[in-house]
């Protein structure tokens, strides 16, 4: 038996855009600022000891989807939690630009990670960049 669609908990961060799952139940998403969908390449250093190459999938002001395999595809379900919180940079080097944020999301199926921006070394430059500028 399928619940309500208000039995459904949706995170605060992504209320707002509109999202049919597999039941016909619509979950309307809503983030502070609208994703951008980029292919921007993207140099990633986690910790002294973990870093990778990958790409930025999507973008907004204050959160970034990864795209790195070669760094979240081989975490084991059970080092998620060691993970979500933890401190990530990500340099782009054709925009000069190093970001530095919060992973809040792993998928390693995709090999992808989510993070929130902590900052960045050129808010103008990233204000630009999301804005399609």
């Amino acid at each position: 038996m399928h619940g309500s669609p208000a039995d459904i908990a949706i995170p605060e961060t992504k209320r707002g855009s509109i999202h049919q799952m597999a039941d016909n139940t619509v979950i309307h998403e809503q983030r502070r600022h609208k994703r951008k969908k980029v292919k921007i390449t993207a140099l990633l250093k986690m910790g002294m000891y973990l870093s990778g190459r990958g790409y930025a999938k999507d973008i907004s002001r204050d959160g970034i989807c990864l795209v790195a395999p070669n760094l979240f595809k081989f975490i084991k379900s059970s080092q998620l939690s060691d993970y979500i919180g933890a401190h990530i940079r990500i340099m782009f080097p054709a925009h000069s630009l190093t970001v530095t944020g919060t992973i809040v999301r792993i998928d390693t199926l995709h090999g992808e990670g989510a993070l929130s921006i902590t900052n960045t070394s050129n808010d103008e430059a990233w204000e630009q960049i999301c804005s399609g500028g």
